[in-house]
């Protein structure tokens, strides 16, 4: 059985050296680190597109919602601008092998420095002329700087992003930053420091969860679809309680790396909740406009 990260790393052979010095110092500082196509996603990347464009015509506004389905209501879409897909793995077992990229997990490794899990596997494509988002975090804000990082996001780009078709644009090092961003910038207008994702399909975008970042519109209609990984430290409630969503099916078929990343086996602990982000913190410190 796999008891921890240094079990999980050694059946993956992902060694304290599998990320450069340099990309280590990158990410430390800059809150997010690009990779290049790694040969897993270019040999699965017309798969994943075809499979994600079936899903996401079936579901339709129905999409992303799992974890909230309390809050939905007939022809209400999950986010306002975007389609949205949740629980992937439910719904095919080809984004299973996302959550095993060497690349991925090694930085979550090294932002969180403790034992990790998936928190939620989901997908975003904005819509034409749609996709803006405020600059947000993804997590909780820190109370200090010393307080540890819990998280890390990656988006693994399945279409060409460029700067027509909503590119995600962030800004580097406001990870290390204490607050939400509402109370020091305007989350509404770009920031001059602000830099937008430009990457090839197949690309791997990892950003620390206290990133400041936001989608932008989607000026051409082209599609721009990203998975979304979501990993925490792993004593934090995942974003979907997978041993409840995730089928009995699935969950038989998965290995022994998958099955601890997703805290699926019986030794790990149950989670009552269906869903837990930032959100309600958000709404109770924030006010949010209508």
């Amino acid at each position: 059985m796999i008891k921890g990260e240094r079990d999980l790393f050694k059946i993956l052979n992902i060694d304290k050296n599998y990320l450069t010095k340099k990309q280590k110092f990158f990410l430390n500082k800059n809150g997010y680190l690009l990779f290049e196509p790694p040969k897993v996603l270019k040999n699965s990347l017309e798969k994943l597109n075809n499979i994600s464009e079936k899903i996401l015509l079936k579901e339709g506004s129905k999409g992303g919602w799992e974890g909230k389905e309390k809050y939905y209501k007939k022809g209400k879409f999950f986010e306002e601008g975007a389609l949205r897909l949740g629980n992937l793995l439910n719904k095919h077992m080809v984004f299973g092998k996302l959550i095993l990229i060497p690349e991925i997990l090694a930085c979550a490794k090294e932002v969180i420095k403790k034992d990790i899990k998936i928190g939620g596997i989901d997908l975003r494509t904005p819509l034409k002329n749609k996709g803006f988002q405020k600059i947000h975090i993804d997590w909780l804000p820190r109370k200090n700087r010393t307080e540890r990082y819990k998280g890390v996001v990656c988006f693994i780009f399945l279409d060409d992003v460029k700067k027509d078709n909503g590119p995600l644009r962030l800004i580097p090092g406001s990870h290390k930053f204490v607050g939400w961003p509402d109370k020091k910038i305007n989350v509404y207008k770009a920031q001059k420091n602000e830099k937008k994702i430009i990457a090839k399909a197949g690309s791997i975008c990892i950003m620390n969860l206290n990133l400041w970042h936001g989608g932008t519109n989607n000026i051409s209609g082209k599609r721009r679809k990203a998975i979304l990984i979501d990993i925490r430290a792993r004593k934090e409630p995942q974003l979907l309680n997978f041993k409840k969503y995730l089928n009995k099916k699935v969950k038989n078929s998965l290995s022994d790396a998958q099955k601890y990343l997703l805290a699926v086996r019986k030794v790990d602990k149950d989670q009552k909740m269906n869903s837990f982000g930032p959100g309600d913190t958000y709404r109770k410190e924030i006010k949010v406009s209508n």
